[in-house]
């Protein structure tokens, strides 16, 4: 059984991405029980995706990429 401590430990992992099966399932069973880690991971999620829109990160084109190992290559 998943405790309220497993959800605080890896609710970042199950909004970011790709988890088992296990995890999810144990999570949503979870989540679907307690209001406190629903709130929780509701609110991780705004939190996530306000910071996402103020900061966005600006991904390196590969020209980009080529130019910088180029460089290192050359150090």
């Amino acid at each position: 059984m998943i405790t309220c401590k497993n959800i605080s430990d890896s609710a970042s992992d199950y909004l970011d991405g790709p988890t088992t099966f296990l995890q999810r399932l144990g999570l949503r069973f979870h989540l679907t029980l307690c209001v406190h880690c629903r709130r929780y991971v509701r609110q991780l999620n705004l939190t996530s995706q306000v910071a996402k829109q103020l900061f966005p990160v600006d991904e390196p084109t590969d020209e980009e990429i080529e130019h910088l190992v180029e460089r290192l290559m050359q150090s």
